[in-house]
């Protein structure tokens, strides 16, 4: 709205402009009244529809461009969108899933993955190398996430707007994703060891990892 506005007043000025530079040729020759000759207002008309019907050409392309565009960059938020919450859905069932490691002891045996993890960190038990790995693995599909959520975000930051106000729903949507995982992910790298979670990950999903919760591990 706000380049469409832009657009009307520079288009405003320049018909004026160029009415009176037309007018005021006409008043150099001499011709300072109002003629009843309607050759003269065809004149005028042609003059200025030479001038502006380009113009208007090139505005109306741009604005069908304009459009094109904010409707592809919707189209993209819907799909990162979506994409977003199939990854968060497969996570959900993954720490839900019952662990079925008998080597932690019997009363683990069957329990949602994300209590035996909360055992292990808080020391209550000591994670066996297998369980270790199921433990990166998952590690590696939280990082995969923050890349989807690095990208939503700025997706979120180019979002056309009147006003450069859309920064905040970046931030809202990382803090609901910290909310979510960041405690449960500090935790998991805790257990593996920074060094195992870094060669498990890509420079870029460990810079979307520290983008999204804000760490600070090495690239």
């Amino acid at each position: 709205m706000r380049k469409f506005k832009i657009t009307l007043i520079v288009f405003t000025f320049l018909y004026v402009l160029v009415l009176a530079t037309y007018f005021t040729i006409m008043y150099l020759e001499g011709k300072v009244g109002v003629s009843v000759n309607s050759q003269d207002w065809g004149g005028l008309g042609s003059y200025i529809g030479g001038i502006f019907t380009p113009i208007a050409a090139l505005l109306s392309g741009y604005f069908v461009y304009v459009s094109f565009a904010a409707n592809a960059h919707q189209q993209k938020l819907q799909l990162i969108r979506e994409t977003l919450a199939r990854l968060d859905s497969q996570l959900e069932k993954q720490f839900e899933a019952p662990f079925k490691n008998g080597r932690l002891g019997e009363q683990y045996h069957g329990v949602p993955f994300r209590d035996v993890l909360y055992a292990i960190s808080n020391n209550e038990i000591k994670a066996d190398n297998d369980t270790k790995v199921g433990i990166l693995a998952l590690l590696h599909n939280v990082a995969i996430l923050t890349n989807s959520i690095r990208y939503y975000t700025g997706l979120l930051a180019d979002l056309p707007s009147d006003r450069r106000d859309t920064e905040w729903l970046g931030d809202l949507e990382r803090g609901y994703w910290i909310q979510k995982y960041s405690p449960i992910s500090t935790r998991m790298v805790k257990i593996v060891g920074e060094e195992a979670f870094k060669s498990k990950t890509t420079k870029e999903e460990l810079k979307s990892f520290n983008f999204v919760f804000g760490c600070e591990y090495d690239l």
